[in-house]
């Protein structure tokens, strides 16, 4: 059985923590691996193959995270966000061209759950050659941020879908437990022929354009966002649903993340520094500072370095309103954080102002950044760990710790780090114009030219 795990992501549900460029997948949440590194390492012990999906802006994260568990051309760089509908269609085909009609088993990459799971899926495996396979996890209290599912007549090892039913008020929620309705996880289990075949009754769009592998990735930008369940498994009649009874948890809100985190004495989960005084069923999490609570209950209050969050408890799904109003301002702080992952190491946004930015720099070991030039800003650079090669123009220079170099706008330059330990620079931009747009590539190890 393949493994296909999903790591795309729009970075709005656990914002100030995620952001589009940065996740929830990536996130550490219940210890000190991500989320997506945890999902990895669990399929690792099940799979035959991983395959994952993810979007070109977050490839360096994923190949990076998962250097040593998935091979990098098994990782497929969708061109566009345009939901789980295509993206699996596109996994399909080349799970279907590199291993043959094999089973896959789909996983979100932002899911906890344990290893019974597996077990589960291998005998839900016959189901699969005839239907469409998800799972529905049986519910622990009326939860509303589920979707449900309401199984049928007994079919295998699982149950024909009867019904899919959208995210439910509490009082509709206790009645579908009470019919014996299923949480829908939004995992599968999918045959790549029969959900080819299933795509070409119910989807046209995503199905005239699945000859091959390559021409649905060229036509990959004129698809409908949709998710699968809409395309696909609400509308077949071999949707089939497996129960499954251990331990799952999607990490989708704070709410939820708050019931993942250990407690102390009164109800409270905390990660980084704080002190609390009369403090009570809380979420406090603190990225760099100190946060002080007094007299507060059933709150989440986020701290990070660029932005704060503070919500009731029960309010805390919310959060995506707010993601949806910065990203409507242009507002970084949906879109990134202070500190940027590149595929040559990252950077810290240190301080910014009219016409200067300055960065923290670290450089991984035999990386460098693209061959490039800036015509609207200067820079200049200072060592602080390590050894920088340095082209400027037509010269090449080593630069040693406490030493720095300037670079005019309009110069042809590069930055590599030529030695065995991490290379550690700050960073002063100057000029008229100091954002990212500002740069002409002219080679880059990385494709970005």
């Amino acid at each position: 059985m393949i493994t296909l795990i999903l790591a795309g992501g729009s970075g709005t549900r656990l914002w100030p923590l995620s952001r589009r460029l940065h996740p929830k997948q990536f996130l550490a949440i219940n210890g000190d691996k991500s989320l997506l590194r945890q999902t990895a390492e669990r399929a690792k012990e099940h799979a035959d193959e991983i395959v994952v999906a993810t979007n070109r802006e977050q490839y360096f994260y994923v190949r990076d995270e998962l250097i040593d568990i998935v091979p990098e051309d098994n990782i497929i760089q969708e061109p566009s966000r345009r939901n789980t509908a295509p993206a699996i269609a596109l996994a399909s085909l080349f799970i279907n061209e590199h291993y043959g009609n094999e089973n896959f088993l789909v996983l979100p990459s932002d899911h906890v759950l344990n290893g019974n799971f597996f077990e589960t899926a291998k005998k839900a495996e016959p189901l699969a050659k005839e239907h469409l396979v998800t799972f529905g996890i049986e519910p622990r209290n009326p939860a509303t941020g589920y979707g449900y599912i309401k199984p049928g007549e007994p079919l295998g090892y699982g149950n024909k879908v009867k019904k899919f039913i959208e995210k439910p008020s509490g009082e509709k929620a206790e009645q579908l437990i009470k019919e014996g309705c299923l949480w829908n996880s939004g995992i599968f289990l999918f045959s790549p022929s029969l959900l080819a075949r299933e795509f070409e009754l119910h989807s046209g769009e995503i199905a005239s354009h699945m000859q091959s592998y390559e021409e649905l990735l060229n036509s990959y930008n004129k698809l409908a966002s949709i998710s699968i369940d809409y395309a696909i498994m609400e509308k077949s009649s071999r949707s089939a649903v497996v129960p499954y009874s251990g331990k799952w948890q999607d990490i989708g809100s704070w709410k939820s993340v708050y019931a993942l985190m250990q407690k102390d004495e009164k109800g409270n989960a905390v990660k980084g520094e704080a002190m609390l005084y009369d403090t009570s069923s809380s979420l406090i999490y603190g990225d760099e500072r100190l946060v002080a609570c007094i007299g507060v209950e059933d709150v989440v209050i986020i701290d990070t370095r660029d932005a704060l969050l503070v919500a009731k408890k029960d309010r805390a799904e919310d959060v995506k309103k707010i993601t949806e109003e910065l990203l409507a301002r242009g507002r970084d702080e949906a879109i990134i954080h202070t500190t940027v992952h590149r595929p040559w190491g990252y950077y810290t946004l240190l301080e910014e102002g009219s016409r200067y930015k300055v960065k923290r720099l670290c450089i991984y070991p035999g990386k460098s950044i693209s061959l490039q030039r800036h015509h609207h800003r200067a820079e200049h650079w200072i060592v602080v760990k390590g050894t920088a090669r340095v082209v400027k123009g037509e010269d090449e220079v080593f630069i040693h710790e406490n030493e720095g170099i300037y670079i005019p706008k309009s110069t042809m330059h590069r930055l590599e780090n030529p030695g065995k330990v991490d290379l550690h620079l700050i960073e002063t931009q100057t000029g008229e114009y100091i954002e990212e747009e500002d740069i002409e590539r002219f080679d880059d190890e990385y494709g970005r030219c």
